[in-house]
């Protein structure tokens, strides 16, 4: 609340249910929920929004660095013969 005010912004830039997925997304790792609510602030000045809502806490968890290290395992190409 204190950076928001900071910037001019109010405690309800974040609507209620982004605020939920923020809570759920860190597991209440604190460094996380700081760099998550900038990368949805992020999000939601590139929409040219003043509330950050769901859809934007979305979009930067799909960002790869959000992601275990496990998905971005399963998520890579496996190479066929003839390739490597």
């Amino acid at each position: 609340i204190a950076e928001l005010a900071a910037v001019g912004l109010g405690a309800n830039t974040f609507d209620e249910a982004a605020l939920q997925v923020v809570l759920r997304a860190v597991q209440g790792n604190l460094r996380l929920c700081a760099n998550l609510c900038y990368a949805s602030l992020v999000a939601a000045c590139l929409d040219r929004e003043r509330i950050v809502a769901v859809s934007h806490v979305n979009s930067a968890l799909q960002q790869p660095h959000w992601r275990s290290h496990e998905a971005l395992l399963k998520q890579q190409v496996k190479p066929t013969r003839g390739q490597a």
